[in-house]
């Protein structure tokens, strides 16, 4: 027996469609690249369509402008390989973002963990039947066989009786925005319910602490690269300047 999303997700039943989909949907209906091909051929394992959120089931309003389309929002269940979350998860989650041109709440899974997945997708201009993704936001693994306290208001935060259901645009930024909030209590420790306004400020420091953590990365990749001591001190200096940084944003998101 599967892992039921469900009881933590609570979409009412009339949105529930539960349907496999097949790996020939993909391939006959996109250009995929052979990278993608091989992440769909080889990591892969099960695919479900969990449910599909929209005005007609749900009696929530879409919204539609220039920039976006909030018309469906499709919940999608992927099984891949046991044990391969973090070196997979993401590539098969840009996989449904990438050609699937609705709002997704995508989670990816395996034996033991899964990991929930959302993303800003708006209109592109050039085709606009297609979508340009302009961030992924997607939760460390967590685990099915128990929860902690972060796990725990985390799911509360997901349940559909929690949401903002004013239309479909503010649902799906009600998942954002709990996916966003659990990335912060991963740092901090401290599950927060924030605001729309505070959730993007929370967005772009989590953005930024995820590229100062890079240039730690390539800043000590440099000194052992190097034989100058002089060199390695400005270095040293260097990622010690960005760990108080990142030390500054971890406060910040800890502040209520």
């Amino acid at each position: 027996m599967g892992f039921k999303y469900n009881n933590i997700l609570h979409i009412p039943e009339r949105n529930i469609l539960d349907k496999k989909l097949t790996k020939a949907f993909f391939l006959k209906n996109f250009s995929l690249s052979a990278a993608e091909k091989k992440v769909l051929n080889n990591s892969i394992q099960q695919m479900n369509w969990l449910a599909s959120i929209k005005p007609a089931t749900a009696n929530i309003p879409a919204v539609n402008n220039d920039d976006y389309k909030y018309e469906e929002i499709q919940v999608m269940v992927c099984t891949i390989t046991d044990n391969t979350l973090d070196a997979f998860a993401e590539k098969c989650m840009q996989l449904f973002q990438k050609y699937i041109p609705y709002q997704m709440l995508v989670i990816i899974e395996d034996a033991n963990g899964f990991k929930i997945s959302v993303c800003d997708k708006r209109i592109n201009k050039a085709e606009p039947s297609k979508r340009t993704i302009e961030r992924y936001f997607i939760t460390n693994t967590l685990p099915k066989l128990y929860k902690n306290d972060l796990s725990y208001a985390f799911y509360k935060a997901l349940d559909f009786g929690n949401l903002d259901k004013t239309n479909l645009e503010l649902l799906y930024k009600s998942y954002i925005q709990a996916v966003v909030q659990f990335q912060a209590a991963s740092i901090t420790g401290s599950y927060q319910k924030r605001t729309n306004a505070r959730t993007q400020e929370d967005m772009e420091h989590l953005q930024t602490i995820e590229q100062l953590e890079r240039d730690i990365i390539s800043l000590s990749s440099q000194i052992k690269k190097t034989n100058q001591l002089n060199e390695k001190v400005q270095l040293n200096i260097k990622i010690q300047t960005k760990r108080k940084e990142i030390q500054s944003l971890k406060d910040t998101l800890t502040n209520v």
